[in-house]
């Protein structure tokens, strides 16, 4: 629909003008000349074919249709500067990126790092939401989710992170008490279980030449992050992911003794729905994520 509104300038003159009942405070509020103001003002009565004003000696005053036509132009400019700064407040929010992740990647890995992202993007808001299994989206607002599967579980949605790499690891102070100096040692210790892989002990200790019925099992855990504080704790011998145990390593709270390790055959994949894969929010966050598992791998 078109539109016969008279110029803004013109609008905002006669709005000045009006509201001071001057033509100079008029001026000098909106930074133009005397003459600009007087001249916006007679187009804009001469686009409305009416006076707005009677000039006098001792100054203007609205004529009735000046006085009829102020309310209704104030409010328009009111109108639109309110909309104008809600736009702009509005573009300095900061967007949000939803993650669900697993647990131990979040706890043991993921938020220490996290500020990194943050100063990387502050335009963005990281929100983390604990997650496992095959991820769903539908029905929520997850912008991405993190998850260790097997490969025949993931879908098409996905982006390898990484293999996932099992380090045998103990706590210093409990290999004081009873040293492991070959594998055959590992059945004087309790081996920490990991619910959810109710056989990885078994395959661990079949490369090893070692039978598991002879293994000493000790308490289980739903999450990797329990097992490495288990682990930390004294309370067995863990087999955890090499990544998430880095902190623990470098602090010297764990280590491994034999210095072996198993390939899982599970791996971390970054999933994301199909129509938010190529949003700006999404690709930041990946590639960080990826050069940050990369730089935590050397």
């Amino acid at each position: 629909m078109r539109r016969y509104l008279p110029p803004l300038n013109a609008l905002k003159a006669f709005e000045a003008a009006a509201r001071h009942l001057s033509v100079t405070a008029a001026a000098e509020e909106l930074c133009v000349t005397q003459g600009a103001v007087s001249k916006q003002i007679r187009q804009l009565e001469s686009r409305l074919g009416t006076g707005l004003f009677e000039r006098r000696a001792n100054g203007i005053v609205l004529t009735d249709a000046g006085q009829q036509y102020l309310p209704f132009v104030s409010a328009a400019l009111d109108s639109l500067d309110m909309a104008t700064e809600q736009l702009q407040r509005g573009k300095q929010k900061r967007e949000r990126l939803l993650l669900s992740v697993t647990p131990s990647f979040t706890s043991s890995w993921l938020i220490s790092r996290i500020h990194e992202f943050e100063n990387l993007y502050p335009n963005l808001q990281v929100d983390l939401l604990s997650g496992d299994g095959r991820p769903d989206f539908s029905g929520t607002e997850i912008d991405i989710a993190i998850r260790c599967l097997h490969p025949d579980r993931a879908n098409h949605y996905h982006r390898l992170l990484l293999s996932e790499r099992l380090l045998l690891l103990a706590s210093p102070e409990l290999l004081e008490r009873k040293a492991i100096q070959q594998p055959l040692d590992l059945l004087q210790h309790r081996l920490l279980t990991q619910v959810t892989r109710p056989g990885m002990w078994d395959e661990f200790l079949a490369t090893l030449g070692l039978d598991g019925e002879q293994a000493q099992h000790g308490a289980g855990f739903e999450h990797f992050f329990m097992s490495i504080k288990a682990a930390e704790e004294g309370l067995g011998i863990g087999l955890v992911p090499d990544f998430l145990a880095q902190e623990s390593i470098s602090k010297g709270r764990l280590v491994n003794p034999l210095g072996l390790s198993l390939m899982s055959g599970f791996a971390y994949y970054l999933f994301c729905p199909g129509y938010k894969s190529e949003l700006l929010k999404v690709v930041q966050f990946r590639d960080w994520l990826a050069q940050e598992l990369v730089s935590a791998a050397l």
